[in-house]
């Protein structure tokens, strides 16, 4: 052996004699595994949020010249199972984000059709991948409200577990309907 492997080794080994380097059990790393997987777990929704926040940006940028951006905060059905059904809270209609556009050159005391457009994917969101097709729709007269329904990415964790996979989803799509047709003079709830 080498001179500083043998050093390498000696201090190993004095490491081991000594405790300070301890052998981990299986049930320990399963633990730190565990420990592990939940934090990354946290910080995937934590980038999610910021890669949202960022995506709000661009919509300004890419339809800005055409439309009038605003993201509004609405309710949807309460969720469909509660884990503590007598809870505080249980039973409140859940908190929403959709996105409206509006055309640029609306007239005013003129009304607009309405637009209703989720997005796809069970875990996704709506993004600026859709901006072809808003500007489109902008450009054409519509009134475009699109909505990010329960388990939508983005907006942590908790709205990402609130998914009911294809049931109170459609719901919440139709309550940012709803939401439009009575806040909104401008939206013609006979063309939706």
């Amino acid at each position: 052996m080498s001179k500083n492997s043998s050093i390498v080794f000696l201090l190993l080994l004095f490491f081991v004699e000594n405790g300070i380097i301890k052998a981990q059990s299986d049930s320990d790393s399963k633990k730190i595994i565990e420990l592990l997987t939940k934090q990354n777990e946290a910080l995937q929704h934590r980038l999610d949020v910021l890669e949202k926040m960022t995506d709000d940006v661009l919509w300004f940028q890419r339809v800005g010249d055409v439309a009038f951006v605003d993201k509004i905060f609405h309710t949807g059905p309460p969720l469909w199972k509660e884990k503590n059904p007598d809870g505080q809270g249980a039973g409140n209609p859940v908190k929403i984000w959709s996105y409206v556009f509006i055309p640029k050159n609306a007239v005013e005391g003129k009304k607009y059709p309405l637009m209703v457009l989720p997005h796809g994917g069970v875990h996704a969101s709506f993004d600026t991948y859709y901006t072809h097709i808003i500007r489109e729709l902008v450009t054409q007269g519509y009134i475009v409200v699109a909505n990010d329904y329960r388990g939508s990415t983005g907006y942590g964790s908790s709205m990402y577990r609130k998914i009911d996979y294809g049931g109170l989803e459609t719901e919440d799509v139709f309550a940012s309907k709803q939401v439009m047709c009575e806040s909104y003079d401008i939206v013609d709830s006979n063309r939706v």
